[in-house]
């Protein structure tokens, strides 16, 4: 992993224009950086808030200094504001708080704009539901997936940011969310733990504008490595512009879209289409396929053989198919801490004819 561009302008000038080189850094590298300099990596800096994201079967640490926060909050909060959020607004994140410390990123960026944030976190939708409307919150922030769940308690507000899985990528949801929730306007946000926020939408509905001022967005064909131009579907691939802690240089987010330049705008016209690798997103959650088999491994009953289907109804549907017998309530407690997300269902079958990742939602 590259390395020698680390020092990323602490004093955050309002634009910098970087000169990157063609070397990229894959997950893979990360993982292999944080093995050679445990357990915080090389790139670690003092004085920072370390929180975490799933890397395979581990957890990796994603840094940030005091002076990141600040910077993140700024950019976060003038993404809001385009996004048609006001100081006065009351808003409710629902995003989790421990652990991955998305919920306190995001909220950093609500006050930095003077919002008024209610920290929720995820849950618990019927109480979610009961305080928006006590308080009369005005936006809501967090998984599409919750945001329904939220609604069908009767929950109102007048805008959404939606984030953490596909969203307006999917042919109808914006519209099935705005009229679940009563809203007015239903923002799309794309970020990884790594990079927050990569694209917000404005209050114009009309694809995720690229935060340039925080990160290089690019395009690459995702087998061959090659630079795509703005028009074509590849993989994209993020450079911090301004970081001290962890700062990466073209990170291959496997996230498959397609860029088109607007005028000054950078924009990612119809959000996340998919994944160019075996993980993908499911209720919000990182789901890597590879980490099923070591599960598998602990019920006699059972083969390795499995299948997983995902389905969307009103939210996602997670369905594990495992060939032979088992005791399904133990094996979806099993699936769930190590995937971090819980099975809809589990199924055993004497044959399992079909096996892999079979993703029926785009």
């Amino acid at each position: 992993m590259q390395t020698t561009n680390a020092c990323i302008n602490p004093g955050r000038p309002s634009r910098v224009i970087w000169v990157v080189p063609a070397d990229r850094s894959d997950p893979e590298d990360v993982a292999a950086d944080i093995d050679a300099a445990p357990p915080a990596c090389s790139l670690y800096e003092p004085g920072a808030m370390v929180t975490f994201s799933p890397l395979g079967d581990d957890l990796a640490p994603m840094v940030d200094t005091r002076a990141d926060l600040a910077y993140e909050a700024e950019v976060h909060a003038a993404a809001f504001e385009r996004a048609g959020l006001e100081p006065s607004d009351r808003v409710a994140n629902t995003f989790g708080y421990h652990l991955f410390g998305t919920g306190e990123v995001l909220q950093r960026g609500l006050e930095e704009l003077g919002a008024e944030v209610f920290p929720l976190g995820p849950g618990d939708s019927e109480q979610a539901a009961e305080l928006i409307e006590a308080y009369e919150i005005d936006c809501l922030l967090g998984n599409p997936s919750f945001a329904q769940k939220i609604a069908d308690q009767g929950a109102s507000v007048e805008t959404f940011v939606g984030a953490g899985e596909p969203f307006t990528s999917v042919p109808g949801y914006r519209e099935q969310l705005k009229e679940a929730l009563g809203a007015e306007t239903a923002i799309d946000y794309f970020g990884t733990r790594q990079f927050l926020p990569i694209a917000v939408e404005t209050a114009a509905e009309d694809g995720l504008r690229v935060a340039e001022e925080y990160a290089i967005v690019e395009l690459i064909d995702p087998d061959t490595g090659e630079a795509l131009e703005p028009g074509q579907r590849g993989e994209l691939v993020v450079t911090h512009r301004h970081k001290e802690g962890m700062p990466l240089v073209r990170y291959r987010t496997g996230d498959l879209a397609e860029l088109e330049r607007r005028g000054d705008d950078l924009v990612i016209p119809e959000g996340v289409i998919g994944r160019t690798d075996d993980r993908l997103k499911v209720k919000g959650v990182k789901l890597y396929p590879k980490a099923v088999p070591s599960v598998l491994a602990g019920f006699e009953g059972l083969t390795g053989e499995f299948r997983l289907e995902v389905d969307r109804e009103a939210t996602d549907r997670l369905t594990v198919v495992c060939e032979g017998t088992a005791d399904r309530e133990a094996l979806g407690a099993a699936l769930a801490d190590r995937l971090l997300v819980s099975p809809d269902e589990v199924r055993t079958v004497d044959e399992l004819e079909e096996t892999g990742v079979v993703d029926r939602r785009y």
